[in-house]
C-alpha cells in the first residue's frame, strides 16, 4: 500500500515505485505532462504491462473526483510533496 514516497518528512515509505517527492515541481504542469499522468494513474498498463501499479480508474478503484484528488496532490505547488 506504500508503493512511493511523497516527502522527506515520511519515515515510512514505499519503494516499488519511484519516489514521488517534489513531483509537479520538477516536471511543471504543461499539458502534455498533466496528460501523461492522467493517462499513467488512469491505466498504468497501458504503459508498461507488467507495472505492479494498479489501473486505478480503469478498474474502477477510485472515482474521478478522487483521480483529480491524486493529481492536486502530485501538482499543487502548495501540496506537501512539491514543498
Amino acid at each position: 500500500y506504500a508503493c512511493h514516497q511523497l516527502q522527506p518528512a515520511e519515515l515510512s515509505f514505499g519503494n516499488i515505485g519511484p519516489s514521488l517527492q517534489q513531483y509537479g515541481k520538477l516536471r511543471g504542469a504543461s499539458e502534455p505532462m498533466l496528460k501523461y499522468t492522467w493517462a499513467k494513474i488512469y491505466n498504468a498498463h497501458a504503459f508498461n504491462a507488467c507495472s505492479q501499479m494498479p489501473r486505478y480508474g480503469d478498474a474502477n478503484i477510485l472515482t474521478t473526483q478522487q483521480l483529480q484528488h491524486v493529481m492536486a496532490l502530485l501538482f499543487d505547488p502548495a501540496s506537501p510533496v512539491n514543498r
